[in-house]
């Protein structure tokens, strides 16, 4: 059997999870395979370039299906099978598998950076390793389910989570697609998830795909719309759009020209418009000042769970799994309790 926490393999006579130590419940374990079968062209059991198996598939966006899978060394792994249409022909096929392929083998910390990228019977593949926590778009939908927004403090959290983790990315490559989806928080960290994937593809194809998706086409920046290939610039406006999000509700609210936001003051209301502005140059000095002008009201920053997540019941408090930042370190949980329980959600883009 697999915990329902970790996905790790547990005994069922087992009280707590060796690997991760949430408590396991007495009943309801996830089996290790799964007899339903995942949409194409993979099932359970199938095996990609004959090195990893398929244990089930987990969600499908605008860029590609992702499946849960092992590696041979018995590893958990993602692996995301590109659509077709992306690549109309050799070229722009061969153009992604050297482009993105320059990634595989590299580690970076709080980036999902490939393992592999390849062909299995002519689909593109990309394999990951696993990342065990929820999506931020899972945590959004929990939270608005309950009537709720995160704390202040949280989204001061997940933004500089983010932010500092494409500083990092943008070193080697741009990311091309940060929006909710592709934004994991685990119990420590916020872990950013298919890096560069959408930088390396062909612009007018990512542009296709990505307009017919509501809930990420504001997150695009206007550059991207009109064709032009992901830069860091796209990146920092995406992060703006997120803010705006995060903070009103809407992340194509700071973009409005009637954008206001009393509640928030007003040099983070002008952080806010700078950081999505059209031209890249005004967000390169606009996210910091977003981040400064939060953190003076938000105070210490913090994640939100990712398990449980809020429910529409009051009873349900959040917050008694709080996890602290202290300082420009690594994010970790202050108490025993901040270590959650429950199913995890890898990524939906």
């Amino acid at each position: 059997m697999r915990c329902l926490q970790c996905q790790s393999r547990v005994m069922s006579s087992m009280r707590r999870c060796q690997r991760c130590g949430a408590v396991l419940p007495r009943q309801g374990f996830v089996p290790i395979e799964t007899l339903a079968r995942p949409p194409a062209p993979y099932a359970s059991g199938d095996r990609v370039v004959g090195r990893y198996r398929i244990v089930e598939s987990h969600w499908s966006g605008p860029l590609g299906t992702t499946y849960r899978a092992h590696d041979p060394a018995g590893r958990t792994m993602a692996v995301k099978v590109l659509p077709a249409a992306l690549f109309p022909g050799d070229t722009e096929r061969r153009e992604f598998l050297e482009r993105y392929g320059q990634l595989c083998g590299r580690t970076l910390a709080n980036a999902a950076l490939p393992a592999e990228v390849g062909v299995d019977h002519d689909v593109i593949f990309v394999a990951t390793p696993w990342v065990y926590g929820a999506s931020l778009r899972s945590i959004v939908r929990a939270y608005r389910a309950a009537d709720r927004r995160l704390e202040r403090d949280q989204v001061l959290g997940v933004l500089r989570g983010v932010y500092e983790a494409l500083r990092s990315l943008h070193s080697m490559t741009t990311h091309g697609a940060v929006y909710p989806e592709n934004i994991s928080i685990t119990s420590d960290a916020v872990v950013l998830l298919d890096p560069g994937l959408a930088a390396a593809l062909p612009p007018r194809r990512f542009v296709e795909r990505i307009e017919r998706a509501a809930e990420v086409w504001p997150y695009v920046a206007p550059e991207l719309r009109s064709g032009k290939r992901a830069n860091a610039g796209a990146d920092l406006f995406a992060l703006g759009a997120l803010a705006s999000e995060l903070l009103t509700g809407d992340p194509g609210r700071s973009s409005a020209a009637d954008f206001a936001a009393p509640d928030l003051g007003t040099a983070l209301e002008t952080a806010m418009r700078g950081s999505v502005a059209p031209h890249a140059s005004r967000r390169v000095s606009g996210l910091p000042d977003l981040l400064d002008g939060l953190a003076q009201i938000a105070g210490e920053a913090s994640l939100p769970p990712y398990a449980p997540l809020p429910s529409p019941s009051p009873m349900v408090d959040a917050r008694t799994r709080r996890v602290v930042l202290r300082g420009p370190g690594p994010i970790r949980p202050t108490t025993p309790s901040a270590q959650p329980s429950g199913r995890n959600e890898r990524k939906v883009g």
